[in-house]
Order: structure tokens, then C-alpha cells, then sequence
């Protein structure tokens, strides 16, 4: 509820001031009702508690002066008014000559009035005692005894000898007094609120704002601009081109031309600004600077790659989830938190399923980028054509079959975070050059586009080859390979991990039981012995292969050597020889015993290519050995 504060001169106005409040029946409002008793500068404005203040003549006058957050209204005096009291005048003092002393809202319309009344009105404006006191002894000296005028005049005129008639104020007057009051608060407060609004809108603009008016003079500066500048005190007010000369407001003002994008450094911080000068109806008027860190924006950039391409992009493994007491696991974890500390590219080497995109993941989720996005790729998995556009992105109609709206590459989805590129050595000579750019550079270019995108991506790529020979085989890049092998990471496999192989394929087979809802079981000796001596080419891949077939075939709550051997299937597959053989000690050659370091004869290889329809991968874990060896062979062969 909102209140009016009536400050009148005479206490008979109280009734007439209270009817028309009740006639107006509004119950948003409150009245307050207070005597002046003509000395107006008494008053202590500044502690009065109200919305709106009601007053009239010279006490309105003093009103406005002081109160600087309190809407003064003038309460009118009109024509009826003065009419009325010069009439009295006559009246009572019955003459022709009368001066009206006061306000320019009392003594308006006064000249006209002697055409209506035949009486000689003289006026006199005044704001304040002192002037009310220069005219009044000016018109005694001029022969005038008669004084209409407020409360202030009729007070000064008495004391000088002069007869009075006090200006009083109608009805008419207090009723239109009331209106404004209501109306002014109103536009008053809607302006507050918008202000407010406007300023808590800067204030918590991640953009820092500083406006300036004509003069180039600071008129607005928010929250944002003030930590980001590191300016302390009261800045509004001062010259923009001095606190902050890096804007160069100066500058858009003389032009009235907006500049945009610019890159400054303030204070320690790069920022980019956007300059534009405010015009009304042509003019130039003041200039308005926004600037941010380039910091900050980079950051919300790589929020909002996250945000629009939610796939997922997360390290799921660290360090922690590496398991193996034996001397070779712990050297290259060693090594990879090493790695974790800096922002290096890494070269991971290793057989296939020993374990290397585990350990790209825990260097992620150890160093500076875990926070960011872990994106992985299999570089074999794809064609070249789907390939380029799978890393780097398009624009919508970039190609027969893109998405209109174009999508985002996933070096791109990447930033701020780390890529894993698996396979390296799958990619073609055209697309290594295009990749080497882009480490180069820490820049991509959609296909179909022409804007350049930064990236600020980590680089681990893996690989189960020996590039060194693609190389003299110029089936690989070196600039790329050295490039890539910045840091190298040896992932030993599983056949070196000595003592590893049970304790992993007991958390395994754990696990696994415990998913499908199975009793744990144990591993009777002469299995684990089988486990032990086997040569796992497929590495951990396979042995949680293995572990997870025990888990749902093995029906008894011991796994035993016949378990074992039926899991690798050995009507079907050449390695479950080779396994018996070695649990039996046996010194009869095999051809297919993973231990074997005695090369095959051509004929062989060929049988067993021919076996598999020449897939490497699978003539190799079917020799037991690694795809490395196989293909040093079939060079030599």
C-alpha cells in the first residue's frame, strides 16, 4: 500500500483534503496530513517516510530541492482560487488595487483577471523568502496595501504593514492533485523496476559493459566489466578513454562507425571487444563497449559442443581399473601417469586386446583435460570417404546424403578434451597429410565449408603395427609418425605379464558370474595351470572371452582342466592343441604352440592364410604369435 504525504499551510484544508481521498474510494492508498504552519524550512524532508509528497507555493519549491527520491506534486492554485481571493479583497477592504505575491502556478492567469473583476492587479513571482521580501517592501514602496498570496507572502506582508488575503485552494485543485500524485508514483515505479531489471540483467551478464555519454564520460559500467578489468572505486563519471584507453570509445564516438570483434589485451587478460556508438534520431549521443575473455568464451564454445552433440564422450577407465602385480604392467603405468602430467601427443603400441584404449582413458582422467570430452575412434572402422567426414565434419549439403543442418566432426567434440585415435595405421596416405595439418595447426575446416575452426585437443593415438617398417614401406608418413610419437607407451602383452593372467581372470570370472546371476566358482589347480601356460594372443580381450564363457558354461562350482579345454572349443580351433601340449610338458614339435620362435616354412603360412581366407589378424592368433611377427615373416618370406 502506497501513501501520499499532504504538506499544507492551514489545518482548514485537512477536511476538505479527507473528503475528496474518500470520494475517490481507492484502497491502494494511504493519506498523511500535515501543517507546515508557514514555516516550510523547518521540515526535515529527508526523514519523511511516504511515496509521494503533496505541496504547494514555496514549500513545493523547497520540496523539490531536498527530496531527491520522493516525487513532489504541486498542489494547484487556480484561477477560481485567485479569483475568489481578490473578490475578498475588494470585499473586505473595499479597493481597486490589489498585488498577488507567490508561486508562477498562483499568480498565472492573475493579469486576465482584471478585465473580469475592473480590479488593478499587480504580481510578483517568487520562489523563496528572500525574494518574497525584495518585491513585497518594492510594492508597499509603490503604494499598494493589499496582498493575496500563500503562506509565506501573507506572513512576510503582515510583518511590513500590508493587509492580507490568504490564497486558498479549492477543491477542484486537491482532487486533480491526487490524480497526478497516483499517476506519478505509478510511472515512477515502472520506471524503478525497469532499471532495476535492466541492471540486474547487466550485472549478471558474463559480458563485460561499459557505456559512455557524449562527452566520452563513463556513465555504466557492470559487474563483468569490473573483475574482468580489475578497476576499484567509483568509475562513473570519469573519462573512458583514460581508465580504459583499450576500448577506444573515443574513437567510435567521433565516428559513430561500430567496431567489431577487436582482440586487446586488458590488464593480463585477452578480450574481445565489440564497439557501438548510441544514436537518437541520427545523433550521436554516447557509445556502449561489450567485451568478454577470450578464456571464457573458448570454455562456453566447449560447453556447448557438449551440450548440442550429447553422445556420451566420456573416460569410463583410470588407472585404478589397470590390474597386474607383474613387474611389465606396473613399468607402463609408471610411464602413462608420467604421460598424464603433460599435454604431449602419445604413441601407444601394442598388441591387439592388450589393453591400449584402457590406458589412453586413464591418461585422459589423470590429467589437466578430465573434465572436458574423451572421444574415441576406431580409424579401421570406416571407409576413406565416411572417414574424413566422420573426424572433421561438414556443412549441410556438403555431399549426397549429409544432413541439411551439417554436423560437427569429432575433433570438434573433442575440445578442450582428449581424441583417441585407435588403428592409426589403417588411414590412408591422403588422409595422414590432412591429419597432420590439423596437429599441426590445432585447426580443422569442415567439408564444404571454408571457415577455419580452432581446437584445443589432446592427440593419443594407438596402434598394434610396426610403423617404423610402414614407413620404409612408405605405407606411413614419417612427418606424421613424428608427430604422433611424441611420447611412446609400450603396453606389454599379456604373455609378458608374468602372474597377471590368474588374477584377471578371477576378477573376470567374478564379475561375470556375479552379472548373469551365477554361483562364484574356484579353479582347481591343473586349470589354472592350462590358463597360466597359455599364450593368450588375443590378450585381456580374450581372456574375458574366456572368463565369460566359463561363467555360463562351467555348471559346477569348480572350474576344471576339461572346462578350460572345452571353452576354447578344440574341434574347431588349433590353439586348444597347442595348449594341451604345453600343459603336458610334451617335447613333440607343434606347428601352432604360441611359444614357438622358430619361423615357418612358406608352405605353412600359406596353409593357414589360406585357412582364415588370408586375414591376418586371425592367421596370427592362430599361429600364436603377433601380427607384428606375422608380417616381419611374410617381408622376409
Amino acid at each position: 500500500m502506497a501513501k501520499i504525504t499532504f504538506m499544507v499551510p492551514y489545518s482548514d484544508i485537512f477536511e476538505d483534503i479527507q473528503e475528496v481521498f474518500t470520494q475517490q474510494n481507492d484502497c491502494n492508498w494511504t493519506i498523511e496530513l500535515l501543517a507546515i504552519d508557514g514555516v516550510p524550512r523547518r521540515i526535515d524532508y529527508k526523514k519523511l517516510k511516504t511515496d509521494v509528497v503533496v505541496a504547494r507555493g514555496m514549500t513545493a519549491s523547497m520540496a523539490e530541492r531536498v527530496m531527491e527520491d520522493i516525487p513532489v506534486i504541486r498542489l494547484p492554485v487556480s484561477g477560481y482560487d485567485v479569483i475568489r481571493a481578490v473578490l475578498e479583497c475588494q470585499t473586505r477592504y473595499k479597493s481597486q488595487r490589489v498585488a498577488i505575491v507567490g508561486t508562477e502556478d498562483m499568480v498565472y492567469g492573475a493579469r486576465s483577471i482584471n478585465e473580469i473583476t475592473g480590479i488593478e492587479i499587480v504580481t510578483s513571482i517568487v520562489d523563496n523568502e528572500e525574494a518574497a521580501r525584495k518585491s513585497l517592501t518594492a510594492i508597499k514602496n509603490g503604494g499598494i496595501t493589499i496582498v493575496c498570496g500563500g503562506v509565506v507572502s501573507t506572513r512576510i506582508a503582515e510583518q511590513i504593514g500590508l493587509k492580507t488575503v490568504f490564497i486558498k485552494t479549492g477543491r477542484e485543485a486537491i482532487y486533480q492533485a491526487l490524480i497526478e500524485a497516483k499517476r506519478t508514483y505509478f510511472v515512477k515505479k515502472q520506471e524503478q523496476e525497469r532499471s532495476e531489471r535492466f541492471r540486474t540483467i547487466l550485472d549478471y551478464a558474463i559480458e563485460g559493459v561499459v557505456a559512455v555519454n557524449e562527452q566520452g564520460n563513463i556513465n555504466l559500467i557492470n559487474a563483468s566489466a569490473t573483475e574482468i578489468t580489475g578497476l576499484e572505486g567509483k568509475m562513473e563519471g570519469k573519462p573512458a578513454d583514460k581508465v580504459l584507453p583499450e576500448l577506444r570509445l573515443g574513437r567510435v564516438l567521433a565516428t559513430g562507425v561500430a567496431e567489431v570483434g577487436e582482440i586487446k589485451t586488458l590488464g593480463d587478460r585477452q578480450v574481445i571487444i565489440n564497439n557501438a556508438p548510441i544514436a537518437v534520431k541520427g545523433q550521436v549521443v554516447g557509445a556502449i563497449a561489450t567485451f568478454q575473455p577470450v578464456s571464457s568464451i573458448q570454455e562456453l564454445e566447449g560447453k556447448i559442443r557438449r551440450k548440442i552433440y550429447p553422445q556420451g564422450h566420456s573416460a569410463k577407465f583410470s588407472f585404478s581399473n589397470i590390474f597386474g602385480k607383474s613387474r611389465a604392467i606396473g613399468r607402463a603405468i609408471e610411464i602413462a601417469k608420467e604421460y598424464s602430467a603433460v599435454d604431449s601427443n602419445v604413441l601407444i603400441v601394442g598388441e591387439t586386446g592388450a589393453g591400449k584404449e584402457m590406458f589412453s582413458q586413464s591418461i585422459h582422467s589423470a590429467s589437466d583435460r578430465a573434465a572436458g570430452p574423451f572421444v574415441a575412434f576406431n580409424c579401421a572402422a570406416l571407409p576413406e570417404n565416411l572417414l574424413e567426414s566422420e573426424l572433421f565434419g561438414y556443412v549441410g549439403g556438403a555431399f549426397t546424403g549429409a544432413a541439411k543442418e551439417g554436423k560437427a566432426g569429432l575433433f570438434e567434440l573433442a575440445h578442450k578434451g582428449t581424441i583417441f585415435l585407435d588403428e592409426i595405421s589403417e588411414i590412408s596416405i591422403k588422409m595422414q597429410g590432412r591429419l597432420l595439418r590439423v596437429l599441426q595447426e590445432r585447426e580443422i575446416m569442415r567439408l564444404g565449408d571454408r571457415k577455419i575452426i580452432p581446437i584445443d585437443v589432446r592427440v593419443i593415438a594407438a596402434t598394434n603395427r610396426d610403423l617404423g617398417e610402414m614407413i620404409r614401406e612408405k605405407a606411413f608418413r614419417p612427418d606424421l609418425y613424428y608427430r604422433l610419437d611424441v611420447l611412446e607407451l609400450h603396453v606389454p602383452p599379456l604373455r609378458e605379464r608374468t602372474g597377471d593372467v590368474l588374477q584377471l581372470f578371477e576378477y573376470f570370472l567374478h564379475s561375470y558370474c556375479s552379472r548373469f546371476g551365477k554361483p562364484d566358482k574356484t579353479i582347481e589347480p591343473a586349470a589354472q595351470l592350462l590358463l597360466d601356460r597359455y599364450s593368450w594372443p588375443g590378450n585381456v580381450r580374450e581372456l574375458m572371452n574366456i572368463a565369460e564363457r566359463l561363467a555360463v558354461i562351467a555348471y559346477s562350482d569348480t572350474i576344471t582342466k576339461e572346462d578350460v579345454l572345452s571353452a576354447f572349443n578344440p574341434e574347431k580351433d588349433a590353439l586348444a592343441a597347442g595348449l594341451e601340449v604345453n600343459a603336458a610338458k610334451s617335447s613333440e614339435p607343434s606347428l601352432y604352440t604360441a611359444k614357438s620362435k622358430q619361423k615357418l616354412d612358406k608352405a605353412i603360412l600359406l596353409e593357414v592364410l589360406q585357412d582364415v581366407n588370408y586375414h591376418y589378424a586371425k592367421a596370427a592368433a592362430k599361429l600364436g604369435i603377433s601380427r607384428t611377427t606375422l608380417w616381419r615373416w611374410l617381408k622376409e618370406m
